[in-house]
C-alpha cells in the first residue's frame, strides 16, 4: 500500500545522497518501495550482477494492473542518480540488457532524464531519446523514462499508474516526456 509520508522520506533520501553508493542505493530503495506498491508487481531481485551485465530491479509483472497488462511478466528496470542526463550509451546498454534476455519492455529511472531532444527536431544533438526511437523501430525494444521530477510530484500509486501509461503510449510518438 502506498504511504505518502514513506514515500516522502524516500524522495528526500534521494535528494540528500551524497556519495555514489549512497545515490544509487537511494533511488534503487525509492524505486522497490513504489513497484511494490502497485498490485500485480513484485520486485522479485535487486543488483543481479550477471557475468555481461547488472541488474537494478528486476520485476515479476502478474498483468493485473491494466498498464502493465501488454508488458512482459519480467520487466527489468534501470536507476541512475546522476547530476547530469544520462547519455545515449546508457540507453544502448539498457537496451542490449533487455535484449540479450528477450525481453521487451523496460524501465529507466534517471533523476535528470536523459539527452537529446529528437522531438524537437534538433538533429544535431539526438542523444538517448533517439536511441529510445531507434530500439523501438529496430528491435521493437519499448524503454519508459522516468525522471526525479515525475515522481516528486506523486501523491498516490494510481498517478504513478497514469505517468507509466502515458509514457508508454508516447514512446510510439517519439516523445519521451
Amino acid at each position: 500500500m502506498f504511504d505518502a509520508a514513506t514515500f516522502a522520506t524516500h524522495i528526500g533520501a534521494v535528494d540528500n545522497a551524497v556519495t555514489n553508493q549512497e545515490k544509487g542505493n537511494s533511488l534503487e530503495d525509492l524505486s522497490r518501495y513504489l513497484f511494490n506498491c502497485i498490485d500485480g508487481i513484485e520486485v522479485r531481485e535487486t543488483n543481479i550482477n550477471g557475468p555481461a551485465e547488472e541488474v537494478d530491479l528486476l520485476l515479476w509483472n502478474a498483468k493485473t494492473a491494466g498498464v502493465f497488462e501488454p508488458w512482459d511478466n519480467l520487466i527489468s528496470v534501470e536507476c541512475k542518480n546522476w547530476s547530469r542526463p544520462a547519455g545515449a550509451h546508457l540507453i544502448d546498454n539498457f537496451a542490449a540488457k533487455i535484449r540479450l534476455k528477450h525481453l521487451t519492455t523496460g524501465i529507466f529511472i534517471a533523476t535528470c532524464g536523459v539527452t537529446g531532444d529528437f522531438v524537437n527536431g534538433d538533429d544535431q544533438n539526438r542523444g538517448a531519446v533517439y536511441r529510445l526511437h531507434e530500439h523501438l523501430t529496430r528491435d521493437g525494444i519499448r524503454i519508459v523514462v522516468i525522471r526525479m521530477d515525475d515522481l516528486r510530484v506523486l501523491t498516490e500509486i494510481n498517478a504513478f499508474l497514469e505517468l507509466v501509461k502515458d509514457r508508454f503510449c508516447k514512446i510510439y510518438m517519439h516523445r519521451v516526456f
